[in-house]
């Protein structure tokens, strides 16, 4: 059974998603929604199928499944209408880019009796889950300080120009990996962020964010988040974890992907894991991601990326920001699903 999938966004990341799912054995891509027409249509174009302007346009065509891939700050709409509806829809990270916008997702999948599932891509990612795995099995022993943090090249936030922030675009991965690999919950936050680089461009967004955290059995993590190095850097995401345990210690290291290509214009460091082109065709995190979506509409089977995490990773942002303005240590909110949703937290139907 192929799953027709309409994917909303012509941008960046909804041409990736459509991409795979068009390369995909188990789904159709049914349409590009976007309400600019030249980026939608650009992007139905080169992938061969049609593109329509609206959600609703996409949900008279009979489409099962929704992939929400827009701007950080544009998918509660497109998101809450497919999912009143009572198709299934995954969502790119973060689920929203407010606690308020996360409840009103959550609450439109109760309504429709439906599921959302979330992109965390690091929950596909083989260096993350292993890390994952090791402190599961207690081969560390109990976590005592975690770190997690990525600073990425200045030409993301700038390319973002107030889309989103260095915390919901980056921050939300390295929170939802700090949580994931310690099996613990961020509970209290003191954050403190500079603002020159992104302000002086025009872009609605801090430099950095640094957040020293506390978990709930004990464990502190220290959280890092920031767009500021160099264009011309050959690292363009510096990024790490490494949880300290009474027995041992774990620790990723993505500051490259294992390739590095040296030519003309320098060092580079592509792609070689989340989404790289392997035989024309995108695989990867992302290609596992979207096989994750599409055997849960087909099959009912568990998401990696429970919804109520999603939503916690949302509500510790939240927090930051609050302790940001406040500059005191501000609690995380607990999340509550809504009732029917939570019901059927892992399957996507």
């Amino acid at each position: 059974m192929s799953i027709k999938i309409a994917v909303v966004g012509g941008g960046f990341m909804g041409r990736l998603h459509a991409r795979t799912v068009a390369e995909s054995a188990e789904a159709e891509l049914a349409a590009v929604v976007d309400r600019d027409p030249a980026a939608g249509r650009a992007a139905a174009d080169e992938l061969g199928t049609r593109h329509l302007p609206e959600v609703e346009d996409a949900l008279n065509e009979d489409v099962d499944a929704f992939i929400v891939a827009v701007p950080d700050r544009a998918h509660v709409g497109p998101a809450t209408t497919a999912l009143r509806a009572g198709r299934p829809v995954l969502v790119e990270k973060p689920m929203a880019d407010t606690l308020e916008g996360a409840r009103a997702i959550d609450k439109a999948a109760a309504e429709g009796g439906t599921h959302v599932a979330v992109g965390q891509i690091l929950r596909f990612d083989p260096r993350y889950a292993g890390a994952a795995a090791a402190v599961a099995a207690g081969d560390i022993g109990e976590p005592l300080p975690a770190t997690a943090g990525r600073i990425a090249a200045r030409d993301i936030g700038l390319r973002m120009d107030g889309s989103s922030s260095v915390l919901f675009y980056l921050g939300v991965h390295d929170v939802d990996a700090m949580q994931w690999v310690t099996g613990k919950r961020i509970t209290r936050v003191y954050s403190r962020a500079v603002s020159k680089l992104m302000p002086s461009n025009g872009v609605r967004s801090e430099d950095a964010i640094f957040t020293v955290a506390e978990l709930e059995d004990g464990t502190i993590g220290e959280l890092f988040n920031g767009w500021t190095r160099r264009s011309d850097d050959p690292v363009s995401i510096d990024g790490r974890l490494e949880v300290v345990g009474t027995e041992g210690t774990v620790a990723v290291d993505v500051r490259d992907h294992g390739l590095r290509v040296y030519g003309d214009s320098g060092l580079a460091t592509p792609d070689a894991l989340h989404w790289p082109e392997v035989n024309a065709r995108i695989r990867g995190d992302l290609a596992a991601e979207v096989r994750a979506f599409v055997a849960g509409v087909r099959d009912g089977a568990e998401f990696p990326v429970p919804t109520a995490a999603a939503m916690r990773n949302v509500a510790v942002n939240d927090a930051i920001l609050r302790s940001v303005e406040s500059g005191v240590p501000e609690d995380v909110e607990v999340v509550d699903r809504a009732e029917s949703a939570a019901a059927g937290a892992g399957a996507v139907r």
